[in-house]
């Protein structure tokens, strides 16, 4: 275990250290201080060393990217639609500063392969030396041998050309000559996305090797963009059209439910001051992939709108019971306590003819059908609001014997449409029996 623990230890170390030193590396502008430094240096190797250290800065620089990415592209506790817009804008940004960084290597180069060219024609020339193009103090000289191998110029008869490969455009262009930075900037960089975006596909190269290398690792670079830029947009145009998708339909749920429980409402007389403090609970908690039912509407509401919404609905239909009618208040309130919302859908039998009776039902809401096996004339009953079923439970429950079997329901009950009601069991109903006594002995 202390093994490991100091292995670990000196890992994180290590990462850390590794990570500090490459942030200094990326930061600071070493190569341009040597620059500054060797600059005045007519050595031609000197220089060579230069460029090539100008480009080497971009290696930490690369790496600090690549470090940055691979923390991205871990998945976040919880994907907000903020965190996949600025996952899709960093991808997008990596790929327009991979077109800029190529942009400025390609001028850089075209630089470097003009200088070639002049190195080229001053050997060809007698009295020219490697220093002829240096600007180290010297006056300034009008230099013309170089148009003959290095000029662009169509109306230069006597030009041999100089395969710039893909660096004519720079030398055509006049970009390397000019001194007009934002010409400068926004041509290579437009190089440089044109390029990158097309995979190096327009390109022709000289036999330079470097100049070779360059386009192929431009090639890569592009492709290795697209493979990893077009995945990530396409995983967060996905997840924004499900999730915008989503919430839409959980909107339109929302409204449907809304009008639903206001149709609700209505069709029970709900009074007026009371549907705005219950509508105002059901935006707070109606969950969307519910069905409205009474059922529903009961749960999410506080006790006191809970047991208005009850006695508004079941307190008549318990008055028309001709045994409920002439019990106390008292012996009615504990049997409205024991009042359960309920809910049922069409052609689903509630009771069956021949099994025990288990529950008094006081219908608020649809149509129940009743009816016997034999299904003789005038045995078969509808049932709507306001009606109830299953007194006889009344009765058996005041015979007060512990042993008493529950009474057999004669008849068949099942809905013709969707019915809410509320249901008074048996069990719950013999409790109360148990405790008003003389209430049911004397009915």
């Amino acid at each position: 275990m202390a093994n490991n623990s100091r292995e670990h230890f000196l890992s994180r170390i290590w990462r850390i250290s590794s990570h500090i030193l490459i942030d200094i590396l990326s930061v600071l502008p070493i190569p341009q201080a040597v620059i500054l430094i060797f600059m005045d240096s007519s050595s031609l190797n000197t220089r060579k060393f230069l460029a090539f250290l100008a480009l080497l800065q971009y290696v930490p620089r690369v790496l600090r990217i690549y470090l940055l990415c691979t923390k991205l592209n871990k998945p976040p506790a919880k994907e907000t639609e903020i965190w996949i817009l600025f996952q899709g804008a960093f991808s997008f940004f990596l790929y327009i500063l991979a077109s800029h960084v190529f942009g400025a290597f390609w001028y850089f180069l075209a630089i470097q392969r003009e200088t070639v060219c002049w190195q080229n024609a001053c050997r060809n020339n007698n009295g020219c030396q490697p220093t002829t193009f240096y600007c180290n103090g010297r006056s300034i000289r009008n230099i013309t041998f170089p148009d003959d191998l290095c000029s662009m110029n169509p109306h230069n008869t006597n030009a041999t050309p100089f395969d710039f490969g893909m660096f004519v455009e720079a030398v055509q262009s006049g970009v390397l000559e000019s001194t007009n930075l934002p010409k400068k900037f926004f041509h290579c960089f437009w190089w440089g996305l044109r390029n990158l975006s097309s995979l190096g596909q327009n390109l022709e190269t000289s036999n330079y090797t470097w100049e070779n290398i360059f386009a192929i690792f431009i090639s890569l670079s592009g492709l290795l963009l697209v493979v990893l830029y077009l995945p990530t947009n396409l995983k967060i145009r996905m997840e924004l059209v499900t999730r915008t998708s989503a919430k839409m339909r959980n909107i339109q749920q929302q409204e449907t439910k809304y009008r639903e429980v206001l149709r609700w409402l209505s069709e029970n007389n709900i009074p007026e001051d009371m549907k705005g403090t219950i509508m105002q609970k059901v935006d707070e908690q109606l969950e969307p992939n519910k069905d409205v039912h009474v059922e529903n509407i009961l749960h999410i509401l506080p006790l006191e709108q809970k047991g208005f919404i009850k006695r508004h609905l079941c307190w008549p239909i318990m008055k028309e019971v001709p045994m409920l009618r002439v019990m106390d208040d008292e012996v009615l309130k504990e049997i409205f306590d024991n009042l359960k919302p309920v809910s049922y859908t069409e052609d689903n039998h509630i009771i069956v003819e021949g099994e025990p009776l288990v529950k008094m039902l006081f219908i608020t809401q649809g149509i129940l059908l009743t009816y016997t096996r034999n299904n003789d004339a005038g045995t078969t009953e509808c049932l709507d609001k306001g009606k109830f079923f299953g007194d006889e439970l009344l009765i058996w429950a005041s015979t007060f014997s512990p042993f008493s079997a529950l009474p057999i329901s004669t008849r068949f009950v099942k809905p013709l449409t969707k019915v809410e009601a509320f249901a008074l069991k048996a069990n719950d109903l013999k409790i109360i029996a148990s405790k008003f006594p003389e209430a049911f002995r004397n009915r």
